[in-house]
């Protein structure tokens, strides 16, 4: 009774540790909710309407057909400040290799904290904490002129309380630059068996963009995209990037969930910017989850070679 309990509290966590409140209701009941949370600051702070855009080294979790658009080695850290105290690390290298195409890694580690044990008389027992190890592997090749294709693998291995849970999934990816400016995505999420009784969180992302290029002192870039998840709540995304000087990236976002919830204050309201320098590029994210609170994302790249700091 007392693991049984714990396990079902661990999912909870799960869930209030998904990108958007929308999706908490998704996810209850649904293994690897936090697979398809993505990762990024940039990406998130424009409403997660990433699918269609996918040009960065991020595009490991959201297209990874998008890491054909690299052309150098990249390096990148993600921090991600989440509800309940909840934090999670990560650190990715990607790179191209020529006729193979390009090829991206990352491992992660998520820290739930530690949680007062009680047994199933409700009796004060030891405390207990919860962990989670993940990693993503993942591809992307042009095909054909400006149409690429991607695929990824991701496990992870929870730990709570003694017992431990093994999760293995795998993502597709299409994207197409239809135009210099216009960009076409198509992802299926967390393909993947049954984790202790829990489906996989799997979803379908549709996502368009339009770069309008330089312009003056500024490069703007506007996507938007949706997601179908069975069992789940639906969603659309929508994202600006205005570079300026192409030193500044100002960001906004609105992800907006097919459910109705009773949280109050600021919600799918997403609010974000970078700071882009020979290579460097800083940039946060500001998530508000109205009065459940709000979570922070922070990441550090550095891109070795050409670089298009307008993006």
């Amino acid at each position: 009774m007392k693991q049984r309990s714990r396990l079902a509290w661990t999912f909870s966590i799960l869930a209030l540790a998904a990108p958007a409140w929308p999706a908490v209701n998704s996810v209850a009941g649904l293994a690897g909710p936090l697979d398809n949370g993505g990762a990024g600051a940039r990406a998130l702070s424009m409403g997660s309407a990433f699918v269609g855009v996918a040009d960065d080294a991020s595009a490991l979790y959201w297209n990874p057909a998008g890491l054909s658009n690299l052309d150098g080695l990249n390096l990148a850290l993600h921090h991600n400040a989440w509800l309940a105290g909840i934090v999670q690390e990560t650190a990715e290298v990607a790179a191209p290799t020529g006729i193979l195409g390009s090829f991206a890694a990352s491992v992660d580690y998520i820290s739930y904290g530690t949680f007062s044990g009680y047994d199933a008389t409700g009796a004060s027992t030891a405390d207990y904490s919860a962990n989670r190890y993940g990693f993503d592997l993942g591809w992307g090749k042009e095909l054909l002129a400006g149409f690429s294709a991607g695929a990824a693998i991701k496990g992870s291995t929870q730990g709570i309380s003694g017992s431990t849970y093994n999760n293995l999934a795998g993502d597709l990816g299409l994207l197409w630059k239809a135009t210099p400016g216009l960009g076409l995505g198509l992802t299926w999420t967390n393909l993947g068996n049954k984790v202790a009784g829990y489906s996989q969180a799997s979803d379908l992302n549709l996502g368009a963009s339009y770069d309008f290029g330089q312009r003056g002192d500024n490069h703007l870039l506007v996507a938007v995209s949706g997601t179908w998840e069975p069992n789940g709540v639906n969603r659309m995304d929508f994202g600006l990037e205005d570079v300026v000087h192409e030193f500044l990236a100002l960001r906004v976002g609105y992800d907006n969930g097919a459910a109705a919830t009773e949280i109050q204050g600021l919600t799918d309201l997403t609010l974000g910017l970078g700071i882009l320098i020979h290579g460097f590029e800083l940039d946060y994210a500001y998530l508000p989850y109205g009065d459940l609170g709000t979570a922070q994302r922070l990441s550090l790249t550095y891109a070795f070679g050409p670089q298009d700091s307008a993006k």
